[in-house]
């Protein structure tokens, strides 16, 4: 049997639909020239004539010949000795245009959004579908074979396309994607933290790091350098207990920028064990109630009550229980049960955490159980182009790395940002020498510092950083008293705990170092939410409650030439978009003021 990968049969197929659109056949162009010389009529002469000139601008140009003919339909007729590999050949694509997606999420960040970066990454999600799906990821169709999906936020077009079944995407996703690397002879090398980046005549050209397990000390030496690391966060559950912000630290202190460090993500999660994908059941019939049983997002938002987005739940799941009226649960019991199947788990930690429930007699589907909202990670990162390019040369951002805009994921970006990296390889020297032996015995022995000695556990420590910054005050309903509080107990914490930090061996070490970037996120966190006094997406300042259009700016932060945090604006170029700014998320809502605020 044969076998053609259907990555074969796309670009065979787009390859004659080039052909076929935009390249008039000879035989077709000589009978125009032919019939040319010959027609008298001056009327019929000049359509032939624009007819040749057509054809010649679409072979140039690669651009179709007639434009308003509507849209081609390739059929493939599969025989019995023939077998596709490598996925569907049919692309997937969402049922909107990007222009509408585009403002939809213009409305939904309350204006703060960078159109051109979001176009972008629009125009590639439907290949990084077929990409997920070629490596292995199952995704929920119909009967019809298009793709299943969940309506998000009361947004008219923004859509969740869950993997089939809850719990085994992620998974599928890494086995394949190992797989795709080893067919490709990249070399990967594991539990290793990196813990510095290497510059070289200003280019960012490497980094230090070592083995979170034997100990051993690594150096990189790289023509570019991509941080894809995800984002800063407080180790909060299971689904977060990875991203903790060392990758913003380091790039933070080799002179790079970042932006919108007041932006974390605020979650709804239950009080007594870890679980995630509450925002799939909302449009299908869940909802939060109070200890009344009323459903109060109808309080807040008469409009998308609770459909809506987490951020605004979590802000009135707070006020509810400063209110009396928790406890929050989640109540269930309106979801049908063919529904149901686009949450259970399969497998990882959720299947674990289900598994207990069950024995315990809790039905998490039909039960109403105890949520509370929760600061989880954040949204900052570095500050970067559509292409990944930051602030210092040599350096890239990928993912959730570089500065989101407040609550997007920006997969598509991660290729982006490899596809330039590949283009800078091509240009980029060299990296020689950037260390002498004796600086690297230096970064040794610093780095080792800790190891053995009597100290604070990093444990303690984020503990204290915890407790400072998840109170309301400070997480979720921000005012001044609070924040200016917690930043004086995180400046503490950084002068007086972090350095008396000690590590038993090179897990622990890895523990100190993920505990400092907490930190950092933490204090950065606080005082970018100083620096934003108005409200606006997921940022709510109850001392500031309304939005205040001349900060229609992205908040960026770096190191000064004392090497203290300074923060600048970066307006939105409206006048360079394509759509105006005409509508804000923000104005669904309407929060009363704490007497406590201020």
């Amino acid at each position: 049997m044969r076998e053609i990968d259907a990555a074969t049969i796309s670009a065979a197929v787009a390859k004659l639909a080039v052909q076929a659109c935009c390249h008039l056949p000879a035989d077709v162009r000589d009978a125009f020239r032919q019939r040319l010389d010959k027609e008298p009529s001056p009327v019929g002469r000049n359509i032939l004539e624009q007819l040749l000139e057509n054809a010649d601008i679409a072979a140039r140009d690669d651009i179709p010949i007639c434009q308003d003919t509507g849209l081609a339909v390739v059929f493939a007729e599969v025989g019995q000795d023939v077998h596709i590999t490598g996925g569907d050949f049919e692309a997937v694509l969402p049922p909107d245009n990007v222009d509408e997606w585009v403002q939809d999420f213009i409305y939904y960040f309350d204006g703060l959004c960078d159109q051109d970066f979001m176009e972008e990454i629009l125009k590639r999600s439907a290949d990084r579908l077929h990409d997920y799906e070629r490596f292995g990821c199952e995704l929920f169709k119909k009967e019809d074979g298009s793709m299943r999906y969940v309506p998000q936020r009361g947004l008219d077009h923004v859509k969740l396309y869950p993997a089939q079944l809850k719990g085994r995407g992620g998974e599928l996703m890494v086995k394949n994607i190992v797989r795709q690397l080893k067919q490709r002879s990249v070399e990967r090398v594991g539990r290793i933290l990196l813990t510095e980046l290497l510059q070289q005549d200003g280019r960012v050209c490497g980094a230090l790091g070592f083995d979170t397990i034997t100990g051993g000390f690594y150096r990189f030496d790289a023509r570019v350098v991509i941080a894809a690391s995800g984002m800063g966060g407080w180790k909060t559950s299971y689904g977060k207990n990875t991203p903790t912000g060392e990758t913003m630290q380091m790039a933070y202190e080799a002179g790079a920028v970042l932006q919108n460090m007041e932006f974390a993500r605020i979650w709804n999660m239950p009080r007594l064990f870890g679980w995630e994908g509450q925002t799939v059941l909302m449009p299908l019939g869940a909802r939060f109630v109070n200890a009344a049983g009323e459903p109060f997002m109808e309080r807040y938002s008469p409009v998308l009550g609770s459909n809506t987005d987490p951020h605004y739940t979590t802000m009135a799941m707070a006020m509810e229980i400063r209110a009396g009226r928790g406890p929050i649960t989640f109540d269930l019991s309106r979801i049908q049960q063919e529904n149901l199947v686009l949450l259970r788990p399969q497998n990882g930690w959720q299947k674990l955490n289900y598994d207990k429930l069950s024995a315990l007699g809790l039905d998490l589907f039909r039960d109403s159980t105890e949520w509370v909202p929760q600061m989880t990670v954040s949204y900052g990162g570095l500050r970067a182009d559509a292409w990944g390019n930051t602030d210092l040369e040599g350096l890239l951002a990928a993912g959730t790395a570089r500065a989101t805009e407040p609550g997007v994921y920006a997969g598509g970006f991660a290729h982006m940002a490899g596809e330039n990296a590949a283009r800078l390889l091509q240009t980029l020297p060299k990296v020689k020498n950037v260390l002498s032996d004796a600086e690297i015995t230096a970064h040794q022995q610093a780095l080792f510092a800790p190891l053995g000695k009597e100290g604070l556990t990093p444990k303690e420590v984020l503990t204290s950083i915890q407790k400072t910054v998840f109170p309301y005050g400070v997480s979720i309903l921000k005012n001044e008293r609070s924040l200016q509080a917690a930043l004086k107990e995180l400046e503490r914490i950084r002068e007086e705990d972090l350095p008396r930090m000690a590590a038993a061996d090179p897990h622990y070490l890895l523990k100190l170092h993920e505990t400092r970037g907490v930190a950092f996120v933490s204090e950065m966190y606080v005082r970018a939410s100083l620096e934003r006094k108005e409200t606006r997406a997921g940022h709510y300042r109850e001392d500031y409650p309304v939005r205040d259009d001349s900060q229609l700016a992205w908040l960026c932060l770096r190191k000064d030439a004392d090497s203290r945090p300074e923060f600048f604006r970066v307006p939105v170029p409206l006048e360079q978009y394509k759509h105006p700014v005409t509508r804000y998320y923000q104005d669904n809502f309407a929060f009363p003021v704490s007497e406590k605020a201020g």
